[in-house]
């Protein structure tokens, strides 16, 4: 890729220099927010705060909320978009009576997706207990609402990419916009159309040149589409690009741009490659360390939940064909950087955190990571751990299915070569009878063993490995903004210690190992992992 070929797409997926709108606020699927000229935007781009103008009018002493009567910072505009942000106050209610104490909506009141941010400064998902949100890591909140004449709204917030909690200032204008403390030509917005048709065409210009279209299809005449949804760490942005010429092969492509972390990104790569030659994800077209362009590959399938185990299981035994050599330069360049991976085997469940996330581990020694890698209950199944090249994060989300019916899988943040039950463990909080379904269907469709026997043991093996990798591995090696940086090494292997005896105890204990298929709640075992303890041992009865 040339230099001027990088300027271009620099210009076209990064807004954070020069003239342009500077992102303030992205969460989940939520509209963006910008910073805007206030003098060279039209008036629809603008956002209003009028619940917060009124308050101010009402306001006897400047003083705006309290404890017993918060007022909700909600963004008004011509559009009926918006940002809603309730702030509560008191004890961290989130996690004991389902009432958060920030609760932040991003897009149409109606319709939004809502978050919170208890008081250790962890983001959840308002619906879902105890989830973090680990792809949507931006969080705004209001700290206190002083509204006299010319006195600022101060915002705390993950902003800008989750870089850290940053205190920004914002004054409160008589029209009901926000402007930055020290730039009041600069006002929250929304995207100016005509700049909006602008960066469109440039990343259309780019896809032209690299994905192979014939050159009389221009730039202003495809359908570009900038793609909403959760993030990652990795993944910068998406795009969705259409050729007007339906004879172009293939005529709509995605463009992904990665963050600029350059060794992540070839690992990403490598292992998209490798799993496009035995048919699991689709063929990357072009790529450079920090890009790639891939077919647009199908939707977001809709399944009944058995026929998602029997699909999820055909995925992942096709994806476990792949070559593991994919994934050899990465490691060693990673137990270059850091020491203490030097001891982790080849296949440990710890190589898929490590590939998502690597902020906690210098923290760490090698005894550290050799004593948690040896600690991990051994797989109980035939199947469960045999090393094989893993997505890593295989769950419906990053799946699509082809016009041809076909499932594939996407997003290789977590890919790794791992164990086989790395990759079936986000089914595990499935019912019984489903994880059996999954297991037989995986067993079959790799010509191995599928007695009832092995059947439970791949399924212990699966509930095992999300319980210890959701908790405890996440928890060590995930930071704080991801969910983790929760437990203490010390901790985790206490917990390691009583888990693993327990687990081994089932090797031949078929009514033990019925139990745990058909009694666990994975979820709650995240929580407590004594529940498991107890159910291997059977001392719950």
């Amino acid at each position: 890729m040339t230099l001027a070929d990088e300027t271009m797409i620099s210009k076209a997926v990064k807004k954070d220099s020069g003239n342009g709108p500077k992102i303030i606020v992205s969460f989940g699927q939520g509209e963006i927010a910008y910073l805007i000229n206030k003098e060279s935007s039209d008036a629809s781009c603008f956002l209003t705060f009028p619940k917060l103008l009124q308050a101010k009018a009402s306001s006897k002493d400047g003083q705006v909320g309290s404890q017993q009567n918060p007022v909700p910072l909600i963004v008004d505009s011509s559009s009926a978009k918006g940002i809603v942000l309730e702030r509560r106050h008191g004890v961290d209610q989130g996690k004991h009576e389902g009432k958060p104490v920030n609760w932040l909506v991003v897009g149409e009141a109606e319709k939004a997706i809502r978050v919170y941010m208890t008081e250790d400064g962890i983001v959840y998902w308002a619906d879902k207990l105890n989830q973090p949100v680990v792809d949507a890591p931006q969080c705004l909140i209001v700290d206190r609402g002083q509204l006299k004449e010319n006195t600022e709204v101060l915002l705390y917030g993950l902003l800008d990419a989750g870089e850290g909690k940053e205190i920004q200032q914002f004054v409160l204008n008589s029209d009901g916009t926000l402007s930055p403390m020290r730039a009041p030509d600069l006002i929250w917005g929304w995207e100016p159309p005509a700049i909006k048709k602008a960066r469109m065409d440039l990343v259309s210009e780019f896809v032209v040149k690299h994905a192979g279209w014939p050159p009389e299809v221009t730039p202003s005449s495809c359908k570009t589409n900038e793609l909403k949804g959760g993030g990652s760490p990795l993944t910068e942005i998406i795009y969705t690009v259409e050729s007007p010429n339906e004879e172009v092969t293939p005529s709509k492509v995605v463009l992904k741009r990665y963050v600029d972390k350059p060794l992540r990104n070839r690992r990403l790569v490598a292992a998209s490659n490798a799993f496009s030659r035995v048919g699991g994800s689709p063929t990357i077209i072009a790529s450079t360390d920090n890009w790639v362009i891939e077919p647009f590959a199908g939707q977001k399938p809709e399944f009944s939940p058995e026929t998602w185990m029997r699909r999820m299981a055909d995925l992942a035994a096709r994806l476990h064909t792949a070559p593991t050599d994919w994934f050899d330069s990465w490691q060693e360049e990673m137990r270059q950087k850091y020491p203490c991976l030097q001891n982790v085997p080849v296949g440990s469940l710890i190589w898929s955190c490590v590939a998502y996330h690597d902020g906690n581990l210098e923290r760490y020694t090698a005894e550290d990571m050799e004593q948690l890698s040896t600690a991990i209950p051994m797989p109980l199944s035939k199947s469960g751990g045999e090393v094989v090249s893993t997505h890593g994060d295989l769950h419906k989300g990053n799946t699509l299915l082809t016009p041809a019916d076909v499932l594939v899988a996407v997003d290789f943040e977590h890919s790794c070569v791992s164990q086989v039950r790395q990759d079936l463990l986000y089914n595990s909080w499935e019912r019984g009878l489903n994880r059996r379904i999954l297991c037989t269907a995986y067993l079959k469709t790799r010509g191995l063993p599928c007695s009832e026997r092995e059947v439970d043991l791949l399924a212990v093996d699966i509930i095992v490995a999300a319980v210890v990798y959701f908790r405890l591995l996440r928890g060590l090696l995930f930071p704080k903004e991801a969910g983790g940086d929760r437990m203490e090494m010390k901790q985790a292997l206490s917990e390691l210690n009583k888990l693993t005896p327990a687990v081994q105890g089932l090797k031949d204990d078929l009514e033990g190992c019925a139990r745990v298929v058909d009694k666990t709640d994975v979820r709650k075992c995240m929580g407590n992992i004594d529940l498991l303890v107890d159910l291997c041992t059977k001392s719950w009865f």
